[in-house]
């Protein structure tokens, strides 16, 4: 039996996020109530599963749905959408930043994008 507090430092998963995959569906709730409520090793099983696939790239949607269909992960076929997506990132300013997917927009429309945003923040400064 585990508390929340022993899986956390097992796995190296935050308390928060052992709560969120709970919400999301991906681990079930703990047993018992309120402060008596308790892990057992079924649930620390499936949270280094979770880890494992996540390392991977595997998005957590599809983690779940192979847990509730009792898919094989080992044997992911790569052409179902797990197409790993690279993301570029250009700064406009200080503390500002420009986020757009790998060759999803053009040179010249980052450009006037970026143009755009400076404008807009100067014209700020003009009220």
């Amino acid at each position: 039996m585990y508390n929340i507090e022993n899986l956390s430092e097992l796995t190296g998963i935050s308390r928060r996020t052992i709560r969120y995959y709970i919400e999301q569906g991906l681990l079930q709730c703990p047993l018992g109530c309120s402060k008596g409520s308790y892990y057992t090793e079924e649930h620390l099983n499936r949270l280094k599963d979770i880890q494992k696939y996540s390392k991977q790239g595997i998005p957590l949607r599809q983690i779940k749905e192979s847990f509730e269909t009792k898919k094989n992960m080992d044997v992911i076929d790569l052409n179902e959408e797990l197409i790993s997506i690279k993301w570029e990132r250009i700064e406009i300013i200080n503390g500002i930043e420009i986020h757009f997917k790998s060759n999803c927009i053009s040179t010249c429309k980052l450009k006037k994008i970026n143009s755009f945003i400076r404008n807009l923040l100067e014209s700020e400064n003009d009220f």
